[in-house]
This record gives C-alpha cells, structure tokens and sequence, in this order.
C-alpha cells in the first residue's frame, strides 16, 4: 500500500470511535442493509423466543434468563466477528482459511441446539425444566451465528476493516471490530427480546407453549442445515436479489 493512502486511513479511521463503531453497526440492523442481516436475525428471534418459552416460572425469571441469554450471545458473536475481520492480528487468515469447516461445525451445533430445545420442550410437560443451559451455551450460539453469518459491508464498517488490516494497528482495529459487533448484537437483543416477549405471551395466551417451541427449535435448524449445506449462500443471494430488484 502506498504511504500517502496508509496516512489517509489513518486519519479517516482515528476519526471513528468506539461510539460512532457501536453506532454505526446498530443503524445499519434498521437500514436497507438488513436484507443483508436477515442472513440470521430471523433465527436468532426464533432462538430467543424458545429460550423464553422454556423458563416456566415467574415473568421476573423469564427476564433475566432472556438478558443472560442475549448477553452471552452478544460476547460470543462479537469476538468472533471481530476475530475474522482483523486481518492485521493474523487471526481472520487463518480462520479464514478453515471457514467452511467452521460453517459446518456451526451448522452441527445449532442443529443441535435446536434439536435440545425440542427435547426440553416434551420435558417439561412432564417436569418442570430450567432453560439455564442455554446461558451456558450461548456465547457458543452467538459464536457459531457469526462464522454462518457472510455480512456485506457497510461505510463504517468498510473504514474500520482498511485500517484493521494493518498489522501496527492490529489491537485498535480489533477492539473497533469488536465493539461494531456489540453494536450489531445490539440491535439484534432490542429487537429480538420484545419479539420474544410477545410470541410468548401469544403462545402462553392459546396455551400451546409446546407448539411454539417446537416451530422456534425447527426454524434453528432449518439456518443448521443450511450451514452444514452450504445453502446459505443461497439464501443471501435471495435476500439480496430484493435489495437488487
């Protein structure tokens, strides 16, 4: 790269704060680029929505089993999305390089995921199950959304992967990264956990949690199969073909 259009990155991206980054990723959820995003938010209400639903006891537990559960999401997403956009740190190469076996592992754990979501579900009409596993499994779930996940490039986000391919700028690009993507987690949990919320009320109100479980733990493994396949490709380019047209 030419010094004088290294200097001009430089200066473009000092000028980029972890709040404009954390802003940046959580507009673009509400802008045209979510025919993008709709790669995966679709599922991830559907997995919060069965995490909500298998809490059977009071609403204030239902609550924070649905915050731990989105922040534990939100860590794992964002590290590994940073981790594959910081070229310079010599991390993003090399996973990178194995993405389509990371796709497919991720696939096997959210077909999985959703596959003991639909176990718990046919449990608790027998016992009362508590869906604190998943707390444990989230940052997991966020992890394995992310190396599915093939994101398009918005402004901000093209700016801070210029600069976070320099190697000497390799610790901020990262921490940019990461924060972009706590601001995209964001956006997801705002959306996600009222969505959540209602289709629960709504299931509980018709009293067919079970069902709706079952339809939540299905759909989950429908973004598995399209992983371990290879489909979701396609299915961003069907996205896409709207923002085209």
């Amino acid at each position: 790269m030419e010094p004088g259009h290294h200097h001009e990155i430089v200066k473009l991206v000092s000028e980029i704060t972890c709040s404009t980054a954390f802003a940046g990723a959580f507009s673009s959820f509400f802008s045209i680029w979510q025919f993008c995003i709709a790669q995966i938010s679709p599922f991830f209400v559907a997995f919060l929505a069965g995490v909500y639903l298998l809490e059977t006891s009071a609403v204030r537990k239902s609550a924070i089993n649905l915050f731990i559960t989105s922040l534990g999401y939100s860590a794992g997403f964002s590290v590994v999305f940073a981790l594959l956009g910081s070229s310079g740190a010599g991390m993003a190469g090399y996973l990178l390089y194995h993405i389509k076996d990371l796709r497919m592992l991720s696939g096997v754990f959210i077909l999985l995921t959703g596959a003991l979501m639909i176990v718990m579900a046919f449990i608790r009409n027998l016992t009362p199950v508590s869906p604190r596993i998943f707390w444990l499994l989230a940052p997991l779930a966020g992890a394995s959304f992310a190396f599915v996940y093939s994101p398009c490039i918005p402004p901000v986000l093209s700016q801070i992967l210029n600069y976070a391919s320099q190697p000497e700028n390799a610790a901020k690009g990262l921490l940019l990264l990461i924060v972009y993507g706590m601001g995209l987690s964001a956006a997801f949990v705002s959306v996600g956990a009222p969505f959540a919320i209602v289709i629960g009320r709504l299931a509980k109100g018709i009293e067919r949690p079970g069902l709706v479980i079952f339809g939540c733990a299905f759909f989950l493994m429908v973004m598995g199969i399209m992983a371990v396949t290879g489909l979701t490709i396609y299915y961003k380019a069907f996205l896409l073909s709207f923002f085209v047209e």
